[in-house]
């Protein structure tokens, strides 16, 4: 289905262990039972859930004290995994919303009242062919492993509910002829529950049906023997009548006749001639691929689309090239094969190769598949589909189109009357299709594409070099084609291992050329989308590949492709929709799979007319970066990690893009001028976004950029934007806990600046983090002149933004060295400019310094009450500050006694610096984790441990101090992990 029909592309399975997936990706659902507050929701999805009836549902009559907190907790989880337009609090409840189908549960209903409408109307084959498919859909013991009395009552109703619909396929299968198959199946069901009379009934029936009276009446004694011994009861009505029936021989019993098809409507066309007597049933369906793999959930939802009643229903399967839309469409026409027992049609209707079939070609094609001598075929194209409309009437045929490039192309061939179903695929997402149901196939998860190589080259071969196996497939994008094709030439070539293919993917310039065997090649698959764009989306498709970040907002493409937004965004849907571009996990942004990518950087050689001139690409490539960064560096303009400068960062690209824009433009072999953005704008938005990052995420791509910006301005000769560059190197060190080397970048920026008369701004903002650095490494007076001096240049200057956050980290400073008085005047100072300019922000982080000043003197209850008020006034999005204060708050509540408000505080401390990608503060939550489990009675010393040595983990190879307390703790027999390594990866050398 499109992310059009199901917004969010969510789907639950709980008919077996409990599984959620979005779009295919699994999704991480919690313990069991946070699973279990999840399933109490999905149930009653669309329903408002009260937190008391949740407790009831996980607990029953003996909740623990904590339950609420508990409730809150596993909610705050789960929206974060589910998205929070899924999850909501609603009126001191809960509301979760899903679309039934989204649910096995809903898809079984689905199916079961289809096959009850289907045995109505004395279908019973097909209706039993649908309940097996309803029967798939267990995977084992519902729910398995969930806890919880709601849980238990669910997995109860739904075993049950098994074997009814099991027992109603026998029953249907019987009915519709195939009693002697289904007696192996029901005598094993009749011994696994012996007391159970419904399927001791059908045994009898499928027994007497296939000619063997006197075994089912030795059935019935048996059954009569066991009931009485162990229950005391004689057997119910219903055995006992069908037990009288076959005494007598009763006529009724016999399975009925099979519905006949109904007769053919009669010929629409004024053309005379018709078919033969004997209508033919073409089965024209290509072999299906032996070793096609998953596509569990595709495949099951376009079995499904294919199966609704009342309609002629529409199938469409749409993707990029060589994402395998036809393995699919076969491997889903031969499983439904017996559902359409009047022919199965197939054609290739040529819609990506730039010669497609027309429709009138089509329907001579299957006029002449059932029996239509070519004489007798109208001219007229009209005449033509309404022949074809009428031979398929009352009939039960299931048509193929592949490849079909449009709606025009595909509209002709579609049936008029219920009973046909129609399949597409098409590179294009096909609209204006009548009775569609639409599904985009994506790239193969990187398990199953695993799996598919291993069934090609064998499972040996693959799990001797599964890392390599797995780099492999990252390699090709777990595109299917490719797949193939690496798999292909690994079979033909018996010596070679996997690590030499990988090798000779590694450099991308020529992956490209490596995805080929013999008439197989992924280029070829994509020019032939590429040669389907007209003049303006191969302009776009070109420039959009030119940044190397992982994706686009409308905003940034509009920036590329120097259009208005409105013309670019329509621009780069109409690229989706030719499955060139991708729509990205966030919404509105848009990204390339990695081999589209490579294939649009080289694609000017494809041009109509030859080769481009390379002065000429090299031009436009690089006005579109400099365009690009314009963009992001006018996004970031407002004052440096100010709360609009975050929220611009926010929106105009995040970190990850913005590091690699930035590094990209960096490393330009051609950095003269005019050719590559200028070394200065770079440093300006590289700084800017690093004093707006407000995620641990960020340190990683801005690091690397910072470094190849400072080589760049070493060769140049560029102070201030080498200044500028160290300085960000050295914020983000000091960030990850490298503060020597922070120190070093931090006073050759102060250096640079004091030097060279650099700017008022870049010279305080180096003050301040060389400050922050003196802080880290225990040097609070060096700290103090630091802060103190930052504070004079934004007196100076009147940045009272700027001066307010200077003056809360100046009273840290005074703090530690025990100047209590003057913190608390100076953070009053920075309380009173943030009144003045109604930040929050201020306020927050001036509380929590008010905290840590409360801390030191011993006063932990005045503490907690300033942490907590800095809690609830900062973003709770903003996972990196709201982390901190929360492990602060978890050191103060120790500190006060305050043992399991401690430990609550503190996991969230781990699950909001995790959410934030802060490895270090990661590290320094788990550990204080660690010593409130272990300090509050009766503690959990064996979680405490295990805290402790996931933490020392984390902050051992990095040379933390805080690693050195922990390894007494832990005991002589921990190990003591990887030696410390160059941390962090990105540090210049």
């Amino acid at each position: 289905m499109d992310r059009e029909a199901r917004p969010g592309g969510l789907r639950f399975e709980v008919l077996g262990p409990v599984r959620g997936l979005r779009d295919g990706v699994e999704l991480a659902l919690g313990s069991p039972q946070q699973q279990g507050l999840l399933l109490a929701l999905l149930f009653r999805a669309g329903r408002q859930v009260s937190g008391a009836q949740l407790i009831d549902d996980l607990w029953g009559e003996d909740p623990p004290a904590s339950a609420h907190g508990v409730i809150r907790t596993y909610v705050h989880r789960l929206r974060r995994v589910l998205g929070p337009d899924v999850l909501t609090s609603l009126g001191g409840g809960y509301l979760l919303v899903a679309d039934p189908e989204g649910l096995d549960t809903g898809r079984c209903e689905a199916r079961l009242a289809r096959a009850r409408t289907l045995r109505a109307e004395g279908r019973h084959a097909e209706a039993a062919a649908v309940l097996r498919a309803a029967l798939e859909l267990w995977r084992g013991e519902p729910m398995s492993g969930v806890p919880g009395p709601y849980v238990r009552r669910q997995r109860r109703e739904w075993e049950e509910r098994r074997l009814a619909v099991l027992e109603a396929c026998l029953e249907a299968e019987g009915e519709g002829g195939r009693s002697a198959e289904s007696v192996a199946e029901l005598t094993a069901l009749s011994e696994e529950h012996p007391l159970r009379e419904r399927l001791v009934e059908l045994l009898m029936l499928a027994l007497y049906r296939s000619g063997r009276q006197a075994d089912a009446l030795e059935v019935y004694r048996a059954a009569d023997r066991r009931l009485r011994t162990e229950l005391g009861v004689a057997p119910g009505p219903g055995l006992r009548e069908l037990h009288g029936r076959i005494l007598a021989a009763d006529e009724t019993l016999a399975a009925p006749a099979p519905v006949a098809p109904a007769a053919p409507a009669p010929s629409a066309s004024p053309v005379a001639a018709g078919p033969p007597a004997a209508f033919p049933r073409p089965d024209q369906l290509p072999a299906a691929v032996a070793d096609f793999t998953g596509r569990t959930a595709e495949v099951e939802a376009v079995r499904a689309a294919l199966r609704e009643p009342g309609r002629v229903p529409v199938a469409a399967v749409a993707g990029m090239g060589g994402v395998g839309k036809t393995a699919l469409a076969l491997h889903v026409a031969h499983g439904l094969a017996d559902e359409f027992p009047d022919g199965r049609l197939y054609l290739d209707l040529h819609g990506a190769d730039g010669r497609p079939t027309r429709p009138e070609e089509a329907l001579a094609v299957f006029l002449r598949s059932f029996g239509v001598p070519g004489e007798a075929i109208p001219a007229d194209p009209a005449e033509r589909a309404a022949r074809y409309r009428s031979l398929l009437a009352g009939r039960r045929v299931l048509v193929l189109l592949d490849n079909a490039r449009d709606a025009e192309q595909v509209r002709p061939l579609i049936p008029g009357g219920a009973g046909c179903a129609v399949l597409v695929t098409s590179r294009t997402r096909i609209g204006a299709l009548p009775n569609a149901r639409f599904t985009e196939l994506p790239v193969l998860p990187a398990e199953e594409a695993v799996t598919l190589l291993t069934r090609v080259v064998g499972a040996e071969r693959v799990a001797a070099e599964a890392p390599a196996a797995r780099e492999l497939i990252r390699l090709c994008g777990q595109l299917p084609l490719a797949v193939r094709i690496l798999a292909a030439r690994l079979a033909c070539r018996p010596g070679w291992s996997v690590a030499r293919l990988v090798e000779q993917l590694g450099g991308e310039r020529y992956r490209l050329d490596a995805l080929r065997s013999g008439d197989l090649a992924v280029d070829s698959s994509f020019r032939f989308g590429f040669d389907l764009l007209d003049a303006e989306q191969a302009r776009a498709f070109r420039l959009l590949a030119v940044p190397e970040v992982p994706d686009l907002s409308a905003a940034e493409v509009a920036a590329v492709l120097d259009r208005p937004e409105p013309a670019a965004e329509a621009l780069a849907e109409s690229l989706v929709d030719c499955s060139m571009l991708e729509v990205a996990a966030s919404p509105d942004r848009y990204r390339y799979h990695d081999l589209l990518r490579a294939f649009a950087q080289r694609v000017d050689r494809f041009c109509p007319g030859g080769p481009r001139d390379q002065t000429e690409v090299d031009g436009e490539r690089a006005a579109a970066l400099a365009r690009l960064v314009g963009h992001h560096h006018a996004g970031v303009a407002a004052a440096p990690g100010s709360p609009a400068a975050r929220a611009a960062a926010r929106t105009a690209g995040d970190y990850v893009a913005v590091g690699a824009l930035v590094r990209q433009c960096a490393e330009l072999p051609d950095r003269s001028p005019g050719a590559a953005p200028g070394l200065d704008r770079l440093a300006e938005l590289l700084l800017d976004v690093c004093l707006s990052a407000d995620s641990g995420r960020a340190t990683r791509p801005l690091g690397h950029a910072a470094g190849a910006l400072l080589r760049a301005a070493l060769e140049e000769g560029d102070r201030t934007a080498e200044a500028r560059a160290r300085l960000v190197l050295g914020r983000l060190l000091a960030e990850v806990g490298s503060a020597s080397s922070a120190l070093a970048e931090l006073l050759r920026a102060r250096d640079l600046c004091t030097a060279h008369g650099l700017p008022q701004p870049l010279l305080a903002l180096t003050h301040g983090s060389l400050a922050a650095c003196f802080v880290q490494l225990g040097r609070p007076d060096e700290a103090v002149a630091g802060f103190s001096a930052a504070v004079a240049v934004w007196q100076r200057i009147g940045d009272r933004r700027a001066l307010a956050a200077e003056l809360l980290e100046l009273a840290g400073a005074f703090a530690r060295q025990g100047r209590f008085g003057a913190a608390g005047r100076v953070v009053d100072q920075s309380l009173l400019i943030g009144h003045d300019l109604a930040d929050h922000e201020l306020e927050a982080r001036a509380r929590d310094s008010l905290g840590s000043i409360a801390h030191d003197l011993g006063r932990h209850d005045q503490a907690v009450a300033h942490r907590r008020a800095a809690l609830a006034l900062t973003d709770p999005d903003d996972h990196r500050r709201t982390g901190r204060i929360l492990l602060r708050l978890a050191e103060s509540l120790r500190a006060a006694g305050r043992g399991p408000e401690a430990a609550e505080a503190a996991e969230r401390a781990v699950d909001a610096l995790t959410l934030d990608g802060d490895h270090r503060g990661r590290g320094l939550a788990l550990a204080a984790l660690g010593d409130a489990l272990a300090d509050h009675p009766p503690g959990d010393p064996d979680r405490a441990r295990a805290c402790w040595a996931e933490a020392h983990g984390i902050l051992a190879p990095i040379g933390s101090p805080e690693a050195e307390r922990l390894a007494p703790l832990l005991g002589a027999g921990h190990l003591a992990g990887p030696a410390r390594r160059r941390w962090p990866s990105w540090l210049p050398a």
